[in-house]
């Protein structure tokens, strides 16, 4: 258990030292049930500061997809998941097969559209309505190593859930393995997999990063944007992306020598095959990004070119919010080494998204939860539309900030029936599909007034 501020401590200490330790990666898997916009969420604020200094942001989308009644619910993404900068990631269950096919979406999976609330100036109230999560990841019944917790040999999850334990592989009373089931155990298989790309090519931006694994993801066959994003994660397909871009992208951002645009590719290298092959099986990438969170886009030039919203200092948050983050650094120590805090500012005109890009966007249609369109509307069908012939729209302008403002609506979220207003909030553990571990319960308030989160802390 903890606070709200030891997370944020938590963070700074990362983004204070990403550089001395040369950090690249920040995983995330906890939760808090916060009702407020990504825009003014402190652990959000966080998040982009992080995603601003050159790391790549890993989060939990939460485990709060069905309600107390076993039926799904949506609008469930907890905080910071529902930060636009943030790789939020859901669970997928592999139904113990090495084989994908048969692969679904864990139900207890928090679904999107993200349902935080922002005031405008006359103090009326509107909701994000961001596509989350980003992609999926193996999240049920996963294996791990069983950390000694007190005397007995168990920690406090085990303790409490001794079917937990694997008395099969158990070494000793004290050690062996366990298994848990959460998207807290899904947030860290992206991370390991973005260290992999990384060491590929360590010149990725983060959100450079999260577009390749949305790109080579695998869609699964009946999931909506919402409940899986662009799909399962393919860390074949995001490794052999990454190893054809050039390797110098975050240095030249930094430096502002490139431009939307520029070549992407690295000399001599071509847009891989967009198809893997993973234990026999010949997976196809869904080729879909979600930009800016409720922009889809699709077609090679979003990695044959660079596009505006890779630089990881530019934040784009749904249609009309956008910022630019500046790590300002300590002048009293080796330069451009500890970072101080960031400059938050509306940026110039630019370019978000070049010409040649394909807007996938008028293929999703107005979000129908009862006619699975927009928003609710299968990833995988998506993928097949905006490979057809004659389907999507390929940008001949792009999109661009004019005076800060996106000039495109996207995929326009309506409120509906089936968009939860909150989080009904369990104890912390659900017992579904295996174990449903909850990466954290929100207490409001705690006996000395303060805001407490509980939770199994790895």
């Amino acid at each position: 258990m903890g606070e709200i501020g030891d997370v944020l401590a938590g963070i700074d200490w990362v983004i204070y030292h990403s550089k001395e330790y040369k950090i690249r990666i920040l995983n995330l898997s906890l939760a808090a049930d916060s009702t407020e916009s990504f825009r003014t969420d402190p652990l959000c604020r966080a998040v982009r500061s992080a995603t601003a200094a050159g790391l790549v942001v890993v989060v939990a989308a939460g485990n709060y997809g069905k309600n107390s009644s076993g039926a799904e619910q949506f609008g469930t993404i907890t905080s910071p998941g529902n930060e636009p900068t943030a790789i939020t990631v859901g669970s997928v269950n592999n139904r113990n097969s090495t084989t994908r096919s048969d692969d679904i979406v864990n139900y207890f999976s928090s679904r999107g559209p993200t349902r935080s609330v922002w005031h405008d100036a006359s103090g009326i109230a509107f909701h994000d309505n961001l596509l989350k999560p980003d992609l999926l990841a193996p999240g049920n019944r996963i294996v791990g190593v069983k950390a000694i917790g007190n005397s007995s040999g168990n920690n406090n999850i085990v303790a409490k859930h001794p079917e937990l334990a694997l008395k099969t592989y158990r070494l000793s009373d004290t050690n062996g393995l366990m298994e848990m089931s959460g998207t807290s155990v899904s947030a860290p298989v992206v991370a390991g997999a973005i260290a992999m790309m990384l060491q590929a090519n360590p010149g990725l931006t983060p959100p450079l990063v999260k577009a390749i694994l949305q790109y080579t993801a695998q869609a699964l066959p009946a999931a909506s944007l919402v409940e899986q994003g662009a799909g399962v994660l393919n860390v074949e397909g995001a490794v052999r992306l990454a190893q054809a871009l050039r390797t110098d992208v975050a240095m030249a951002v930094t430096a502002g020598t490139i431009k939307s645009g520029d070549s992407l590719l690295a000399l001599g290298r071509a847009m891989p095959t967009p198809a893997s092959m993973i234990n026999g099986e010949s997976i196809p990438w869904g080729r879909l990004v979600i930009a800016g969170g409720s922009h889809v886009l699709s077609g090679t030039a979003l990695f044959s070119s660079f596009q505006g919203f890779y630089n990881p200092r530019v934040v784009w948050g749904g249609t009309s919010w956008t910022r630019q983050y500046t790590p300002v650094y300590w002048t009293s120590t080796p330069a451009n080494l500890y970072i101080s805090h960031t400059l938050e500012n509306v940026p110039s005109n630019q370019s978000l998204v070049t010409s040649g890009v394909m807007l996938v966007d008028s293929i999703a249609g107005p979000s129908s939860y009862t006619y699975q369109t927009g928003a609710f509307r299968p990833t995988a069908n998506l993928t097949n539309l905006s490979q057809s012939a004659g389907s999507g729209i390929a940008l001949s302008e792009g999109i661009a900030l004019s005076e800060g403002i996106a000039l495109s609506e996207g995929i326009a979220l309506s409120e509906g029936i089936a968009l939860s207003e909150g989080i009904a909030l369990s104890e912390g553990i659900a017992l579904s599909e295996g174990i449903a571990l909850s990466e954290l319960s929100l207490q409001l308030f705690s006996s000395t007034g303060d805001l407490v989160v509980t939770g199994e802390a790895w």
